[in-house]
């Protein structure tokens, strides 16, 4: 009978263990920690330090910084460039019978691959005669042709 009792003692007291051991745990979880108010302070800290630097930043406007927004610049300094005036014309449109590849690529929706498969198709028909022809080029679908049917011309 004493064998009995010692083996429920030994049960009874591995329970209690594990009982404690739980009760640690969600106490240690449950209650912040110096070192975590520690952190937190030292977070709030820093990002009070982020936010002043970003609003010196907005209120420089420095061409250096990497937010600052671009400046686009419309001074002819190439051939290549008076010659990309000259395609897309006066009225500021492009030419599909004319524009290079940089040039249709200032189109949206198109890439190096679609630009070129303009220019091939170009060089193949004998040039565009309408607007709309330019759906013929693989790649090219209604919606596209809208987007962009404003900034094109023959």
């Amino acid at each position: 009978m004493s064998y009995l009792s010692l083996a429920m003692l030994k049960s009874a007291f591995k329970q209690l263990l594990l009982c404690l051991m739980a009760l640690l745990i969600i106490l240690n979880f449950s209650y912040p920690t110096f070192a975590d108010q520690k952190s937190d302070q030292a977070y709030a800290a820093w990002k009070a330090r982020q936010q002043a630097q970003d609003q010196r930043l907005k209120q420089e406007k420095s061409d250096q910084y990497y937010l600052s927004t671009p400046q686009i610049h419309e001074k002819r300094q190439s051939k290549s460039k008076d010659s990309a005036y000259a395609s897309q014309g006066m009225s500021g449109k492009i030419s599909l019978n004319s524009a290079n590849q940089q040039q249709l690529q200032q189109l949206n929706g198109v890439g190096a691959k679609k630009a070129q498969a303009i220019i091939d198709y170009r060089n193949q028909s004998g040039g565009f005669k309408t607007i709309e022809e330019l759906q013929k080029v693989k790649g090219i679908g209604p919606k596209l042709l809208e987007k962009n049917k404003a900034l094109l011309s023959l």
